[in-house]
């Protein structure tokens, strides 16, 4: 279960925030509250949960001589390269180079095709699975799947529509969009058209994650409607790394992890802050997407007038919705321009306007200050000035890895 430290317990609490190679060493005042997801050592291995696996068979045994097996990889999960690594492992233990696989990753905002996930990975799997970055613009690697219960007719990567086993590497996680992240999640909209994935977009930030999203539920059917496939899933601990492996059956392991995620990322809390200090993980292709989700967190914890500090590593490249906000003399104007024109991160930038127009943002990265400016965001440039924020601040609430997170009770702004 996640915990909450009370810094009252002390007088002062040293609490190090990272991201990346952003630290922030804090001195947390008798008032300060700190959320501790679970940090422990993870359940069960993943060579365990491949081996025992809910509602299907362990995963060598849901392939023959000669199939064509999918991975389908969603990039924003920790230790990606180890899971894959291991999937495969487990495969070439029982069928050596009988399995035509394909590692299928969507399109890559960042445009390195994502070198450092693959550089992670070992030689031998780089050299035994042939690896394919999906290309949304090129009607070429797109197949007729099949029309959805509401007339869609829905076109996938041909990697996918071809594959005798589909199997999803990824993480459950609340997202705005799909409600919870995951599974499913990883093959739609990513693997289909660029005006299908720039569709997707945070819906009403009233709902809860549990309530019905039409995206989510057309993932889901698209799930179904591809056939036979084998989840493999995680859940991140306090320090971002994996706390928790789910495999098998893309519902069943849905179904678990939604309370599994609940256990170690459902922030309660009976009243607003004044400060809330947060970090992100250093993630140089989703490191704003990151942001804007936790942001959108922590300012449900600040309520309206609060203030919100941000430690991230964030890379230097922007994308077109966030120079949109740069040029901006009035951020709340681009609401409705960002949710018609089709933006890779237009989401995280609505997200961020929201939160702005509701709480002082700032931030602690390694960007420099006058571009942060720009944005809207009053920049830290130090450590020092981060520590005499929280000096000001009469209630502080430290919430370390806040995309992860889902406030579930208190009296939230209106976002």
């Amino acid at each position: 279960m996640p915990g909450f430290f009370d810094s009252r317990e002390r007088t002062v609490m040293n609490y190090q925030l990272t991201s990346g190679q952003i630290k922030a060493v804090l001195q947390l005042p008798e008032s300060a509250v700190v959320f501790n997801a679970d940090n422990q050592s993870v359940v069960a291995s993943l060579a365990t949960s491949l081996q025992s696996p809910l509602g299907l068979p362990p995963i060598e045994q849901c392939v023959v001589p000669g199939d064509r097996v999918a991975l389908v990889v969603d990039p924003d999960t920790p230790g990606v390269a180890d899971m894959i690594t291991l999937v495969w492992e487990q495969f070439q233990a029982s069928h050596g180079e009988e399995l035509d696989a394909t590692l299928l990753l969507p399109a890559d905002p960042d445009g390195s095709n994502w070198k450092a996930i693959i550089d992670g990975l070992p030689v031998h799997v780089r050299n035994q699975v042939a690896i394919h970055v999906h290309d949304p613009t090129d009607e070429q690697q797109r197949s007729y799947l099949a029309s959805s219960a509401g007339g869609e007719r829905i076109y996938l990567s041909h990697y996918l529509t071809d594959a005798d086993l589909v199997v999803t590497i990824g993480r459950i996680g609340f997202d705005a969009t799909f409600g919870y992240r995951g599974t499913n999640s990883s093959i739609y909209p990513a693997f289909s058209n660029t005006e299908s994935i720039n569709a997707a977009r945070p819906t009403d930030n009233d709902l809860a994650p549990g309530d019905s999203r039409p995206l989510r539920v057309l993932a889901d059917e698209i799930g179904w409607l591809l056939g036979t496939q084998f989840a493999v899933q995680v859940i991140p601990g306090g320090d971002g790394s994996a706390i928790e492996f789910l495999c098998g059956a893309p519902d069943e392991v849905m179904k678990a992890g939604r309370t599994l995620l609940h256990q170690h990322w459902a922030v309660t809390a009976d009243e607003t802050f004044e400060l809330v200090v947060v970090s992100v993980p250093a993630n140089a292709s989703n490191g704003w997407k990151s942001v804007g989700a936790a942001v959108e967190t922590a300012v449900r914890l600040a309520g309206d007038g609060g203030r919100v500090a941000v430690v991230a590593e964030l890379p230097n490249q922007i994308g077109p919705a966030m120079e949109m906000l740069r040029r901006s003399l009035e951020p709340e104007d681009l609401l409705k321009p960002l949710r018609r024109e089709m933006l890779h991160d237009a989401a995280e930038v609505s997200q961020l306007i929201k939160a702005m127009s509701h709480a002082r943002i700032y931030l602690h990265s390694n960007l420099d200050p006058v571009f942060v400016e720009e944005l809207g965001i009053l920049p830290l440039t130090s450590e020092a000035e981060l520590q005499r924020l929280i000096k000001s601040s009469e209630r502080t609430f430290v919430l370390p890895h806040a995309n992860f997170a889902w406030v579930e009770s208190v009296a939230p702004a209106t976002l």
